[in-house]
């Protein structure tokens, strides 16, 4: 099956009316409060594969932590449980990680297509409401679960001459077969051997490749990770929750993207839900758009979750000197004012990391769109009201059966607010006055001695934030639509 068919399926099957049945009581959404880093946020689930991408210090690893904690474990052999404690001990270092009030509530799928809410909250010196959490295995991914044995300073290691070799163990073809995918290597042979020093004995990765056989000892960092990683992943029980921090470290570009992919197929295929945090443009491209959560800080400390902005539009907000991915061709500079406040008040996510191409007729508009995507760049072109476009081959007009400058100047609601304070203008006699309707703003600005540019963008805020519901939403879908779109 191909990635886009994997990605398609795992859609379908994430649907509200068979999710139960598929995945299980699966995590649908994280209410936090009042903790550190994240004072206030509520995260909608969309996707058995996640991807929380923001700037440093937007809450990513506080996130992930206490959706760690949301489960029961399945018995005591899968290891341990993940509580709120453990990842927000109170010390004399940090006396309060959370308020009194800190709460995390977890919703999950359930079989009646409602939603089984727990809350996890601090009774006293205690986190109580544990015992009400669904069963499943969890797996909390840092980026310290696997450490190269050279920088522990490992008994196999440096007691490396004097180890003794136990019994091995193959891993299962899946496993191997993975990890040849994403890391773009041809393992012969995989397996976990057992070294054994005196009274100590672990077990250590070890490959055949290219007629060589090495450990985990010789492996770099990356590969040594994505080898307990994948394991992790094959050998878990169908339907685990896996957090995992940064999985792309120490991975090339390549290898990154295919990581991506099997994430995916893998909660496919073992109806695993995989939550990440990560930077990557490698990872973020190769997912769904409702897999990918950017996280913003509000000034008043809360977070913000969006979901479903492209990889371009993740890349702008994380890169301070981005590259414009997406042009947007228009005829000329009002053009520009009215689409530019249009996009801002349905959505100012699809502004950012697009530029503006300024062309000056609708035919050099309709000329240009098809050369700009042939050399790979999200295009589109919004032309005049009165070209009557909609949408084919990429170029869809402003809505209207007029020239722009006339549908704003001519609306009643614009001249009232010229006329009204601070302006007290009338403003009909001069464009009656001006049969050249592109010279309108201009003989506006002279008459209030302000530039031309500043009446424009007063003039199309005022039109944009009177206009009926829905009046501009076939053009800001054609805008999110087009430009999500690779060319």
């Amino acid at each position: 099956m191909s990635h886009d068919d994997n990605r398609r399926q795992l859609g379908k099957r994430f649907g509200s009316e068979h999710r139960f049945a598929n995945f299980g009581p699966i995590l649908e959404k994280i209410e936090i409060r009042g903790f550190r880093g994240v004072a206030s946020l509520e995260l909608d689930i969309r996707s058995p594969v996640t991807a929380l991408s923001g700037l440093n210090g937007t809450g990513k690893s506080t996130i992930a932590q206490l959706a760690a904690c949301a489960y029961r474990p399945l018995g005591t052999d899968f290891g341990p449980r993940n509580y709120v404690r453990d990842y927000f001990p109170v010390s004399a270092l940090d006396p309060q990680p959370f308020s009194d009030e800190a709460r995390v509530i977890y919703d999950y799928a359930a079989a009646t297509q409602a939603t089984q809410q727990v809350t996890v909250s601090r009774a006293s010196k205690e986190w109580s409401g544990y015992k009400r959490q669904p069963e499943r295995l969890t797996h909390y991914v840092g980026l310290t679960s696997f450490l190269p044995k050279i920088e522990k300073r490992d008994f196999s290691v440096y007691g490396g001459a004097r180890v003794e070799l136990g019994a091995s163990h193959p891993v299962q073809d899946q496993t191997r077969l993975a990890l040849q995918r994403v890391l773009g290597l041809s393992y012969q042979e995989a397996d976990f051997t057992r070294v054994i020093l005196g009274k100590q004995e672990a077990d250590l990765a070890r490959v055949l490749r290219g007629g060589q056989r090495y450990s985990e000892n010789h492996m770099g960092f990356g590969e040594g990770r994505m080898f307990y990683l994948v394991n992790l992943l094959e050998s878990a029980p169908q339907g685990s929750l896996f957090v995992i921090e940064e999985p792309e470290t120490s991975l090339h570009g390549d290898a990154q993207t295919r990581l991506a992919e099997y994430f995916v197929e893998v909660a496919n295929r073992r109806k695993h839900q995989v939550i990440l945090t990560t930077h990557s443009s490698a990872v973020l491209d190769r997912l769904a758009r409702e897999s990918v959560v950017y996280l913003r800080r509000e000034p008043d400390g809360t977070v913000s979750a969006t979901t479903g902005l492209s990889t371009y539009q993740v890349d702008s907000y994380l890169h301070e000197h981005h590259k414009n991915d997406a042009t947007i061709c228009v005829e000329d500079d009002f053009a520009q004012a009215l689409l530019t406040e249009v996009l801002r008040a349905a959505d100012k996510d699809l502004l950012v990391g697009a530029s503006f191409l300024k062309l000056g007729s609708h035919d050099t508009l309709r000329k240009a769109v098809p050369i700009l995507r042939s050399a790979n760049l999200r295009a589109l072109a919004v032309t005049d009201s009165d070209c009557a476009d909609e949408g084919k081959d990429y170029v869809m007009s402003l809505p209207g059966t007029l020239p722009p400058e006339k549908e704003v100047f001519n609306d009643p609601l614009v001249r009232a607010y010229f006329a009204d304070e601070p302006y007290r203008l009338e403003i009909e006699p001069l464009t009656a006055s001006e049969t050249d309707h592109h010279r309108w703003a201009k003989a506006i600005a002279t008459a209030l001695s302000l530039d031309p540019a500043v009446v424009i963008a007063e003039a199309c805020r005022v039109f944009v934030a009177t206009r009926s519901s829905g009046y501009f939403d076939a053009l800001t879908a054609f805008v999110r639509t087009t430009l999500a779109d690779k060319a």
